[in-house]
């Protein structure tokens, strides 16, 4: 800041004075825009200041609105009458002291607002009609100097049709990005400026039609398990092709088509193998289907695979029917049944002689002691026959032996 020395001889010695420091309007800012016509003027203290000048005028260096109206030691002015409307306005504050005024302070400007409801804007990209717009495009329209804001609306296929944004406040620039827009889709945008006084009446939408979009990144294929397979491996793992330009897959694996019951859009990143957290149901068909992404765009209309897990037969029991059991009392092998393993559910157990006489029905987990009527059966074999639910039934054969 420019300040001015002077230097006074007091008894024979040189004494050091000067005029004070500058300050700079702080409200309004300088440079601001759109600012209220009834506003007040207010600043930070000057050093070594006594007091204030301040000049006004709607030119630089003018004061047809303040002509040097000292404020005394006063840091703000409350103007005695409003601001010309949508006007810039030039200030200078004077900062003084015994020793003079600071004459060097550097001038402010800044403009106002109008002192009514704005008037519609225009918007001039896109503008009425266009067609092939881009579906990333921005909002651009005409700045109105009486507007603090603008608030925007977006309807899709009609202007009565989807809403996408309603009345949506962006601000106090000249452009805005709604979402991104369909492509080959027609779009109505309308932009209403407002102020303290209200918001723009009669605002007309513009009209325009947008083009392609970008490109979408390209599908992969699921490559093991193939497509239509059969009796894959529950614990088996998802393989697919690479494909580059992209910056990741999406996995959704479900029990019913492009169903996500199993594993809902995970991200692999850029893996091409997925292995699934755990073992999928027996005898189901599984349906999954890979995504790519890219840019905030994602793979459409992509192959769907398909594949049907293994089934229980009779090797898969093998561990939990016995092969035999020796109804004697002695404490080992007295009973015969068969229970339940973790990955699927048995509903019923038969045990037929060899002519096929049933002999006994067991629910899961529940013991034949070798008796029919209570009367002991004799050594032989005798077949059963598991219902496993969904699946078909299980049949084989074991020994009584005594």
């Amino acid at each position: 800041m420019k300040s001015l020395l002077l230097i006074f001889v007091l008894s024979g010695h040189a004494v050091l004075a000067q005029v004070p420091q500058c300050t700079e309007l702080r409200a309004p800012a300088p440079g601001e825009a759109t600012v209220s016509v009834a506003t007040d003027f207010s600043w930070d203290a000057a050093a070594g200041a006594t007091g204030y000048l301040i000049n006004a005028g709607t030119s630089s260096g003018g004061s047809d609105i303040l002509n040097a109206v000292d404020v005394g030691a006063a840091i703000s002015y409350d103007l005695p009458a409003d601001l010309p409307p949508l006007t810039s306005i030039y200030v200078s504050i004077i900062p003084y002291n015994a020793m003079g005024n600071n004459l060097g302070c550097a001038e402010v400007v800044f403009d106002t607002a109008g002192n009514a409801a704005p008037s519609c804007t225009e918007i001039i990209n896109p503008t009425d009609g266009d067609a092939l717009v881009s579906t990333t495009a921005n909002i651009t329209w005409i700045r109105d100097f009486g507007a603090t804001g603008y608030l925007m609306t977006v309807f899709e296929k009609d202007p009565n049709g989807i809403l996408i944004w309603n009345r949506v406040d962006v601000g106090n620039g000249t452009n805005a990005k709604p979402p991104d827009f369909k492509p080959r889709t027609r779009y109505f945008v309308t932009i209403i400026p407002y102020n303290s006084f209200g918001e723009a009446q009669g605002c007309q939408a513009i009209t325009f039609t947008t083009g392609d979009g970008p490109p979408l990144p390209a599908c992969t294929q699921l490559t093991s398990p193939r497509d239509g397979a059969a009796q894959i491996a529950i614990d088996t793992g998802l393989e697919w092709a690479a494909v580059s330009g992209i910056e990741g897959y999406l996995v959704s694996v479900g029990t019913t088509p492009r169903g996500t019951d199993i594993i809902d859009r995970f991200d692999t990143g850029l893996d091409t193998r997925y292995d699934l957290p755990n073992d999928l149901p027996l005898g189901t068909r599984i349906y999954v289907l890979v995504t790519t992404y890219a840019k905030g765009l994602e793979s459409e209309d992509c192959m769907l695979t398909s594949f049907v897990t293994e089934t229980p037969n009779a090797d898969a029991f093998s561990d939990i029917i016995p092969e035999f059991f020796t109804p004697n009392n002695d404490g080992f092998n007295d009973d015969w049944g068969v229970s339940s393993p973790d990955n699927f559910t048995i509903e019923n157990v038969f045990v037929f002689d060899r002519y096929g006489k049933l002999l006994a029905q067991l629910r899961p987990d529940e013991e034949w002691n070798g008796t029919y009527n209570g009367r002991p059966l004799p050594s032989g074999s005798y077949w059963y026959s598991v219902q496993v639910a969904d699946f078909p039934s299980i049949k084989g054969y074991f020994l009584l032996k005594r």
